[in-house]
């Protein structure tokens, strides 16, 4: 049986810069010692996700300190560290999630392609990313096929599906917003992205921020859209297994039962 172990960290993110790499710290030894391969954060964690701080002022270029030092705590604790932040590209903002693999290189780097627009404005000094993107990251002694959406990038499914025909089988997901206790909406988000894994036959970790920012939910979802793992609202770390042989197998089933991806594609023009 090859198991990789996932920690998902629904942590706030602190007002004071300077307790971000402690709190890092403490939450890599903690997930270390429970045997987890890879640590997750929320959204845009190096500005909790505040829109007043969605600004040039509080984003990164690529030789900023502290990306060196999440660099750094991978390779001490042997960890993937799923590290998310407003980066600067080309004078350009751009809302990133940056996996290091547990040798302290960079082994995934995705940028937010849906950038949201709802009424306060919060992303709308963003620029959106290229593309979605894969990679094989080497975790727990297993070679994992890795994708990423980031929050709204999970409303579409031209997202997952872009994911899925790259290979992808897992997905993670950093997260901003209710989850399963929004006004209009109640759990249709939660219910929506089940619904992802399942018709891309593809693992799904998301990490949201606890209250009262916003409602926690955070999870790990297999190939076949069940919930392996479910947060409270609470913050904390949430830890999740994942069994690569039986998504292996699952999805080598479906494709003898739906085709191999792509089959119609004369059909979705």
């Amino acid at each position: 049986m090859s198991m990789i172990r996932l920690a998902l960290a629904q942590q706030p993110a602190p007002g004071d810069p300077s307790r971000r790499l402690p709190l890092l710290r403490q939450w890599c030894h903690e997930a270390a010692a429970d045997g987890a391969h890879l640590l997750l954060l929320p959204e845009m964690w190096s500005t909790g996700y505040a829109p007043e701080r969605m600004n040039a002022v509080h984003a990164w270029d690529d030789d900023e300190p502290v990306l060196a030092v999440v660099a750094r705590l991978s390779g001490e604790f042997g960890l993937a560290i799923g590290f998310t932040y407003l980066a600067r590209r080309d004078g350009a903002l751009r809302n990133r999630l940056r996996l290091y693999g547990a040798d302290g290189s960079v082994a995934l780097q995705y940028d937010k392609v849906h950038i949201c627009d709802f009424t306060e404005g919060t992303e709308t000094a963003l620029q959106g990313g290229d593309s979605f993107v894969c990679a094989d990251i080497a975790l727990g002694g297993e070679t994992v096929r890795v994708g990423a959406m980031i929050c709204f990038d999970r409303e579409f499914s031209e997202a997952g599906r872009a994911l899925m025909r790259q290979g992808a089988e897992l997905v993670l997901v950093p997260n901003a917003c209710l989850m399963r206790e929004d006004a209009e909406l109640g759990d249709v988000r939660l219910q929506q992205l089940r619904g992802r894994a399942l018709e891309n036959r593809f693992a799904v970790a998301l990490c949201n921020y606890p209250a009262p920012q916003y409602d926690g939910a955070s999870c790990l979802i297999d190939a076949r859209g069940r919930l392996l793992a479910l947060a409270d609202d609470r913050p904390g770390l949430l830890f999740a297994d994942l069994e690569l042989d039986a998504l292996r197998n699952w999805r080598a089933m479906q494709e003898e039962v739906w085709g191999e991806p792509g089959l119609r594609p004369d059909c979705y023009r």
